[in-house]
């Protein structure tokens, strides 16, 4: 009986920048190959796959009212605006206005609103990875962008994802702009396609941009690709000259009517000076810190961006162009990163989605992973599951410590239940959890009541205020119940911390501490001769 010969597996036909290892391949591997295609090639599979992951990788913080604080933030003036509450005027963030929309339809769900905004967040997630997956197909094939779509999810534990940070929506807008520049792109021809596809790309660039004002770079790198492409497809000069007022005009578009609307209402003056003038305003906390920040960052992109750089050399066969338009987005993400300065770990969340994409080609090389022996027997585990495991492994480690530092639900509630049934009058969270603004039901003592914009030093000229003066008020309003730490943060303005320490010894006495993720929150009490 003649034996069938083991099918052979094709050879690379280019260089490959990375190969592990070069071992034998096993039949086995080519079925289980074959097998998972038909799978993560369905659309309607491969989203079932990715909201499976999206929930086992964030459910350890579904429910945590306190995950991070800025979520903690946005859902409290999510809240506060179904009451009437109006942003920059009665609760003030820099923050368009687009996420704090966002918050407040989440809060329609009903509900405390804890859990309504991580579900909406990891759709929002899955949604990215599915379009991140299907960007990735232009360089890899189905396993390949699979696992782009897959590690996109995983990555966004490592940098404070695994709530509703603003990258979790944004990136969302910028990466259905990017697929819909690559379909103007890879038309032969521009005209009207090509200026009808840049309108709706800027336009979801500027939609993005009312989520966090970062897009703008992505937008900026986008709209000079759809002039240079134009050009190189024949477009005149007066042509083009047309053309891009309009792809400008539908970027700023949500920007200038949301501006036109609190003009309209008298409050452009407080909608300039919260989402522009403050932000050029704000201190930085030194180089040093943002050095380390920047170090760590770097650290834990890494993985990430080596195998994006490897994946540059086994792309499958696509244009010039696509490449290149690829290549820009992640340099533009990045671009946006480095000019802020801060480099707070969540910063680095809208470059997952570029350099995901740009991975995609290693992910899904058969000759790229890592072989385990053992006697005669030998495992391969492809590139993209490798990445898989690693960061599984980084982003359980990093929502671990944001639980221990941060805290979790029962530590806030049980302030909030001690200072509920007891308030009468504003409660002021001068270093604590904002949360408990929305956990208690308190009014708003100010309408700076994010705790760090009174009290931190970078934060003291990017208020509109003289943050000293408006502690004093606050504090002369005699709230009946102040949240402080016993821990105060280092970059704590002195002038604010000496004189709420004075305060607070002087008029009111400590009536509950607890241990909140590593610090200690101390609820005081007014005294009743005070």
């Amino acid at each position: 009986m003649q034996r069938t010969p083991a099918r052979a597996w094709p050879e690379a036909h280019h260089l490959r920048p990375l190969r592990l290892v070069e071992p034998e391949r096993l039949p086995s591997t080519a079925r289980l190959a074959a097998a998972t295609r038909i799978w993560v090639g369905n659309p309607a599979l491969l989203a079932a796959l990715l909201l499976v992951v999206a929930v086992v990788a964030r459910a350890a913080q579904f429910g945590n009212p306190v995950i991070q604080v800025d979520d903690e933030f946005y859902l409290l003036t999510g809240d506060r605006m179904l009451h009437g509450a109006l942003p920059y005027v009665d609760i003030w963030d820099r923050k368009p206005i687009g996420l704090f929309l966002i918050y407040a339809a989440i809060r329609l769900l009903g509900g405390a609103g804890v859990l309504e905004y991580q579900i909406v967040a990891t759709l929002f997630a899955v949604a990215t990875a599915l379009v991140v997956a299907r960007i990735a197909r232009n360089l890899s094939g189905p396993h390949g962008a699979a696992a782009a779509g897959v590690v996109y999810i995983l990555y966004l534990g490592v940098f404070g994802g695994e709530g509703g940070q603003s990258p979790v929506f944004y990136n969302f807008f910028v990466a259905l702009a990017a697929w819909t520049m690559i379909g103007v792109v890879r038309r032969a021809n521009f005209g009207a396609f090509g200026f009808g596809g840049g309108l709706v790309a800027m336009l979801l660039i500027g939609v993005a941009m009312q989520v966090k004002y970062t897009a703008l770079f992505e937008g900026l790198f986008f709209g000079l690709a759809l002039l240079w492409l134009g050009w190189k497809r024949g477009m005149g000069r007066g042509a083009l000259a047309a053309m891009a007022p309009a792809w400008i005009g539908a970027a700023l578009l949500p920007t200038l009517a949301a501006w036109a609307w609190y003009a309209s209402i008298g409050h452009g003056e407080a909608f300039v000076q919260a989402n522009f003038l403050s932000i050029l305003d704000r201190g930085s906390d030194g180089l040093g810190v943002a050095l380390k920040r920047l170090g760590g960052m770097a650290l834990c992109l890494a993985p990430l961006a080596i195998a994006a750089w490897c994946g540059r050399g086994m792309a499958r066969p696509v244009t010039d162009e696509v490449r290149r338009l690829l290549d820009g987005w992640a340099l533009a993400a990045i671009g946006g990163v480095l000019i802020f300065g801060t480099y707070f770990d969540h910063y680095a969340l809208p470059l997952l989605a570029p350099l995901c994409v740009l991975a995609a080609a290693w992910f899904g090389d058969g000759a790229a992973g890592l072989v385990i022996a053992s006697g005669r027997t030998r495992w391969r585990i492809p590139a993209g599951v490798a990445m898989m495991v690693l960061i599984t492994f980084v982003s359980l480690q990093i929502i671990n410590d944001n639980r221990r530092n941060r805290g979790w639900g029962p530590q806030v509630e049980r302030m909030a239940d001690f200072i509920r049934p007891q308030l009468r009058d504003c409660l002021y969270v001068f270093d604590g959890e904002p949360a408990l603004y929305r956990l208690t039901g308190s009014c708003l003592p100010t309408r700076w009541s994010f705790p760090s914009h009174l009290s931190l030093t970078r934060e003291s000229r990017a208020l509109g205020t003289d943050p000293m003066v408006e502690v004093e008020r606050i504090m002369a309003a005699r709230p009946e119940f102040v949240v402080a730490s016993t821990r105060p943060d280092r970059d704590l303005n002195p002038a604010v911390l000496a004189y709420m320490t004075r305060i607070l010894e002087r008029d009111y006495f400590p009536a509950l501490e607890v241990p909140v993720g590593s610090r200690s929150r101390i609820v005081y009490r007014r005294r009743p001769d005070a």
